[in-house]
């Protein structure tokens, strides 16, 4: 598997930051969630969703299951997924998912590249 996330230093003020199983869980489902629409087996996985299961995800985070599900639950209280079993699996939805991974959004203290061009283009040159 190839790419990248984009995580931001705010991350460090979130609420589930300080809560070690929830903000695991939260970035395994970051990094595993799709980048862009796809299909499986005849269901339609959009962008920022992942089908899995708590098994699954217990497994690969070396986690018990319990933990998974604890860490899940925090993570639909407040918004941040939501989730749609199935007999099998589970198709779980990173609700925000472009908020966090789209790189054209700049976060509002910065400046944009317009911006510092324009400043560049109206400083003196040498």
């Amino acid at each position: 598997m190839n790419g990248f996330i984009t995580l931001e230093r705010k991350f460090l003020e979130w609420e589930w930051f300080d809560e070690p199983n929830t903000f695991r869980v939260f970035i395994f489902l970051l990094l595993k969630a799709n980048h862009k629409n796809n299909s499986w087996r005849g269901f339609s996985i959009k962008r920022g969703q992942l089908i899995t299961g708590r098994k699954s995800l217990a497994k690969s985070l070396n986690l018990s299951e319990q933990n998974i599900r604890t860490a899940l639950k925090n993570l639909q209280l407040t918004n941040e997924i939501t989730i749609e079993p199935t007999n099998e699996f589970s198709l779980i939805t990173i609700v925000k998912y472009g908020f966090y991974q789209d790189l054209k959004r700049t976060p509002t203290n910065q400046p944009t590249n317009e911006t510092t061009n324009q400043l560049t283009n109206s400083q003196p040159t040498p």
